[in-house]
């Protein structure tokens, strides 16, 4: 036991010191083998055995899909129409951030990608609608959440690779969930934007057509059309492993080739000379992933061999034996993580932990799975480390303290739509 508390204490501290969470999960998991005296060959072999999982293949397929994605001109071609649809009514460019964060999602699944991207694009817009400029950071920020949760979702797959829960099914509930998001979203910009009289520019404001020209029917036909490749990706992505056609690890190799190709021939705005650093970077991107992968998966089996989960279970149903209560409880959890750190070691941290207690009071998988997924996410536009903050601070130019002003009550709804996630099922149970 003493092991066991020892084991707890150092990682709480070296996380509250600052040590990277990959080394934090690895040295204490050693540091508990060695004085249990467990044979040390363990720490590779359970390492190895961490990232020996199939569905881990997506993972670098898809960083890298979003990666030439983001710099292949995708974004400006969903925001060109989006502008045409939404754009010139109250909250328009506030609609269309959000609509273009959860378009740019279903083909990238990542909510630093979105913030970035969509970032760049609308907060110049939004800035010549009169809309003030923390507002603006902070409908990027929070759109930027749907990235993980409408699929392909990174998040989804460490869930499905760590609980052997369909991968495929998952995706099918993450885009109600995201719509469902998204929509709330929407709502709340709404009586924000129509309280401060913000709305829209002009349908041409995006189109780079010339002072006075009018918009015809030609050039709304030339705009969607020219976005058509871009929301291609989504339906080939998505279609494929719905249908059947190809497994998720597949369809991550096709939606690569897809982005190659649209960046590179299609919209021509990624050139040759940038693919070295598009793989660098989408090299490093998964080797941090996998890094924190492989140590959780050690962790892992600490916390499975020192029996801590049925230590929480006993502790927990001595608390209550409701279900509704002790979901509240773990969902709650994962929120105060999401203000100390990222998406994938809450998860890996939490699942071994979690598990077990939802197979001992009937709580499905698959529905904890996407309820994680939203919690953890929503942990990116949380202070006091939420990286879509950070981001959206940067992009925008903005301090922390008008940003965070600006985007508390979007976090609070994304919390009151989680629960109601939580405690109405069929939202998302609906589609499996």
């Amino acid at each position: 036991m003493s092991s066991v508390a020892l084991f707890f204490i150092l990682a709480v501290v070296l996380l509250v010191i600052g040590v990277p969470v990959a080394t934090t999960l690895g040295l204490s998991s050693v540091i508990f083998i060695i004085l249990e005296g467990i044979p040390t060959s363990t720490v590779i072999q359970r390492m190895f055995a961490g990232v020996d999982v199939v569905a881990l293949m997506c993972i670098p397929f898809f960083i890298l899909a979003g990666d030439l994605m983001a710099k292949g001109g995708i974004a400006k071609r969903l925001v060109r129409v989006a502008n045409l649809v939404v754009g010139n009514i109250t909250g328009g460019l506030a609609y269309v951030t959000i609509i273009v964060c959860a378009l740019f999602a279903a083909m990238t699944g990542s909510a630093m990608a979105c913030c970035v991207t969509v970032g760049a694009i609308m907060i110049p817009f939004m800035d010549e609608a009169g809309y003030d400029r923390p507002f603006s950071a902070a409908i990027v920020a929070a759109g930027s959440v749907l990235g993980p949760i409408i699929p392909p979702s990174t998040a989804m797959i460490i869930y499905a690779a760590n609980t052997n829960t369909s991968i495929s099914s998952l995706y099918l509930m993450g885009i109600p969930a995201g719509l469902i998001l998204a929509l709330g979203l929407c709502v709340l910009s709404f009586f924000y934007c129509k309280k401060h009289g913000y709305k829209g520019l002009s349908k041409t404001a995006c189109l780079n057509m010339g002072e006075g020209e009018k918009l015809t029917g030609r050039k709304v036909f030339k705009t969607v059309v020219g976005a058509i490749p871009a929301l291609g990706s989504p339906v080939i992505i998505l279609g494929a492993i719905f249908s059947g056609f190809c497994t998720p690890t597949e369809a991550s190799v096709i939606a690569v080739i897809y982005s190659f190709i649209i960046g590179i021939f299609v919209y021509r705005e990624l050139k040759i000379r940038d693919i070295g650093k598009v793989l660098l970077g989408s090299a490093k991107s998964t080797a941090k992933v996998m890094y924190i992968v492989a140590a959780a998966g050690l962790f892992a089996w600490v916390i499975s061999y020192a029996r801590v989960p049925q230590i929480i279970l006993d502790v927990l149903m001595s608390i209550s034996d409701s279900r509704a209560v002790l979901y509240f409880i773990m969902i709650a959890v994962l929120l105060v993580m999401g203000c100390l750190m990222d998406a994938t070691p809450i998860m890996l941290i939490t699942i071994p932990i979690f598990l077990p207690i939802c197979n001992a009071v009937g709580i499905n998988a698959l529905h904890f799975g996407i309820c994680m997924c939203v919690a953890v996410c929503i942990g990116f536009v949380t202070p006091p480390f939420g990286t879509c903050l950070f981001t959206a601070m940067d992009v925008a130019k903005v301090s922390m303290t008008n940003l965070v002003k600006k985007i508390f009550p979007f976090v609070l709804l994304m919390i009151a739509i989680l629960f109601l996630l939580v405690y109405v099922e069929p939202l998302t149970m609906f589609v499996v």
